[in-house]
């Protein structure tokens, strides 16, 4: 889930463009500097997971590791399994619910689900590029991303969100559904994404966005292991923290894993 009062600010600056303009344009400078300061600090320190350490069931070809570094910031790296090697094929920045990551997530608390999940449901605003999956849906106005299924549907006149709608636009331009709650358990939340970066980037309502390229490159990954009747999986935990999610793909109805240490 986006947060919209990013958008909507996204339309009160372009409304105003001799005050404002210089403002966002210094912002976005300054946003540049800060995602390439993050990318070379990531670069040196590393990841703190091991990821040969995650258990994952035998079909899983891409893993999705989004590494929580503190507030609403994390790194993003997606590793694709080559000859039963895991090699990472992407790293970037990204950022997190704007109260961060939880084990123990509720419907509208803005966090983030901790834990080790399938993803699911490849879809998106924008078309279809060069080696996205074969089941990539481009969605507009009547899809429905609906709260009570935890499911996309097309035509659905259920509470939920209308994915292709203009108020996603950038957003949702690129979405893999995280796999968290597909027991649609009430309240435990639905429409927990991976998807594309905008322009508030002071925290989601608890999914994780990136850059857009980097999107791009994760949708050709999840393509690529699609094509060989493989998965994707995702694991998400504070820095420091992966030793309690590596073996907890399945565990509590496919929600956050629980127990001491979260």
């Amino acid at each position: 889930m986006i947060r919209m009062t990013g958008v909507l600010l996204a339309g009160i600056l372009a409304a105003s463009p001799v005050v404002t303009v210089g403002v966002a344009l210094g912002e976005g400078m300054a946003a540049v500097r800060e995602e390439t300061e993050m990318q070379a600090t990531m670069s040196e320190i590393g990841p703190s997971f091991d990821v040969e350490q995650f258990v994952l069931p035998e079909d899983a070809g891409v893993l999705v590791v989004v590494e929580g570094t503190g507030g609403v910031d994390c790194v993003v790296r997606a590793y694709e399994r080559s000859e039963g090697v895991w090699e990472q094929r992407v790293e970037t920045v990204g950022h997190l619910g704007k109260n961060g990551l939880s084990s123990d997530r509720t419907e509208g608390d803005s966090t983030t689900p901790v834990g080790l999940f399938q993803m699911n449901t490849p879809f998106g605003q924008a078309a279809a590029l060069d080696g996205f999956p074969a089941d990539y849906i481009q969605v507009d106005a009547s899809y429905v991303w609906e709260e009570d299924s935890n499911r996309l549907v097309k035509g659905s006149t259920a509470e939920g969100e209308r994915v292709g709608s203009e108020g996603y636009a950038g957003y949702y331009d690129y979405v893999l559904d995280f796999g968290y709650n597909r027991q649609a358990i009430t309240d435990k939340g639905s429409a927990l994404f991976l998807h594309c970066e905008g322009a508030d980037t002071s925290g989601t309502h608890g999914c994780v966005a990136i850059p857009t390229e980097s999107m791009i490159e994760v949708m050709r990954l999840y393509g690529a292991c699609g094509d060989d009747d493989e998965h994707c999986y995702i694991a998400l935990a504070r820095q420091g923290m992966f030793d309690l999610v590596y073996d907890s793909y399945g565990v509590n109805d496919g929600l956050s894993p629980t127990g001491d240490g979260f």
